[in-house]
């Protein structure tokens, strides 16, 4: 019986380790709008994962999705994009403007946008979100531009994908 058991615990072990590993992950889609020469940009990430990456960042206590949320908010969370996030077009770095946020059950949008975009003819994007304090954070960018569908998947060692048309 006691052969058994610890059979029995030994194949249950790795199922017990699977499931309480956790991913990271985050998606950003880039997208142009060609009639409005705007590249509108939507980033989603867990939001306990960007509530930890902001307070240890900048040494903060504040806590993300609450009723009241402190004001400050949008603005650390604005200042760490543009620490974290970069588009080059054309072989120029772009500046961004943040929109905006809102929060869906565990996660959170962060609303960016490009304008006075005439034309694509190679786009860059690096965006190192949470790597720092999550070494496994995996970064999804989806691009649609120019009738042109593309994902690269960037991590800490290749943080970078470029496209050319």
């Amino acid at each position: 019986m006691n052969k058994l058991s610890t059979g029995f615990i030994l194949l249950l072990l790795p199922l017990f380790a699977f499931t309480m590993h956790k991913y990271y992950l985050s998606s950003t889609k880039i997208e142009y709008k060609k009639e409005s020469k705007t590249i509108q940009i939507t980033m989603r990430f867990f939001i306990d994962d960007l509530q930890e990456t902001i307070n240890r960042t900048y040494s903060k206590d504040v806590e993300l999705a609450l009723p009241n949320e402190s004001e400050e908010i949008d603005s650390l969370i604005n200042n760490y994009v543009s620490k974290k996030l970069e588009v080059v077009i054309n072989t120029n770095k772009k500046a961004y403007s943040f929109l905006g946020k809102e929060y869906n059950n565990d996660e959170i949008y962060l609303y960016l946008e490009i304008e006075n975009v005439e034309f694509i003819n190679t786009i860059e994007i690096k965006n190192s979100m949470l790597m720092e304090i999550f070494p496994e954070q995996q970064n999804i960018i989806k691009l649609y531009i120019n009738d042109a569908k593309k994902t690269f998947l960037l991590t800490k060692q290749k943080d970078k994908g470029l496209l050319k048309f």
